[in-house]
């Protein structure tokens, strides 16, 4: 799904290491504390996924669609910003997956009501509905979620053990939808990264991390900041310099 953030351009290069993890530890539990637009999970082989985020919308999105819940045909100008002004009043008049619906797939770019109506284009001589294309898009990702667990939680309330857990927090000095980096605790959220890496295997993507943090994986990338700007970015994915011996942790 098409989401502020989302990995779904590097997710082949980021899931040999969990793959690797989880074989060599012999584990079959595989969690995301934050799971946006499940990207990543969708392609992870696990016995046991376990995806938590926590927009409640995004969770019941997908829980929607688990049951075989269906999705607008078509979403307006006008039903999208409707849809938007409900959801900043913080009332009752959407129900929590029809929200995330409107918000992420009409979207621009997955910025749920924060990028403006996604709509229509031209691009290459072809019309594009960007809509049209997320409905498809997540609608073929779905039969690849149905045995996933989805709940909503803060990560911090959270007490994973003898797992292999992915986290995709937001990044320190990027903006993210709503803002929210901006109101994300990142000195708290690598001390708890500190403490899950004890009898977990913790990998995280982010550009920057503390020192006891090592680099097991980098890349260039392109990051969208609006319709007509894009800024160079290197991709990143740590371990704590603790587990990062042998690619392999005895539980």
């Amino acid at each position: 799904m098409k989401y502020m953030g989302g990995k779904s351009a590097i997710a082949g290069e980021i899931l040999p290491f969990i793959h690797s993890y989880l074989i060599v530890n012999n584990c079959d539990t595989y969690i995301e504390p934050f799971v946006g637009g499940a990207n990543i999970i969708d392609k992870v082989q696990c016995t046991n996924r376990i995806a938590y985020d926590k927009n409640k919308y995004l969770i019941a999105f997908f829980k929607h669609l688990q049951d075989g819940g269906e999705l607008p045909e078509d979403v307006s100008r006008e039903q999208y910003n409707d849809c938007r002004e409900h959801f900043l009043a913080n009332d009752k008049y959407y129900p929590d997956w029809y929200i995330a619906a409107i918000g992420f797939l009409a979207g621009y770019n997955g910025k749920f009501f924060d990028g403006g109506y996604g709509g229509t284009a031209i691009e290459n001589g072809k019309q594009r509905d960007y809509y049209q294309e997320a409905k498809r898009n997540v609608l073929g990702q779905i039969q690849n979620l149905a045995d996933v667990k989805f709940d909503v939680s803060d990560y911090k309330d959270l007490n994973p053990h003898n797992s292999v857990v992915y986290c995709d927090p937001p990044y320190c000095g990027t903006e993210g939808y709503l803002k929210v980096s901006k109101k994300f605790n990142h000195s708290e959220f690598w001390e708890i990264m500190r403490k899950w890496s004890v009898d977990n295997i913790v990998l995280i993507s982010e550009e920057n991390a503390p020192e006891d943090f090592d680099v097991i994986w980098e890349k260039d990338v392109a990051r969208t900041i609006n319709n007509v700007e894009k800024k160079k970015s290197t991709e990143k994915l740590y371990i704590h310099h603790s587990l990062n011996s042998d690619n392999s942790y005895d539980f």
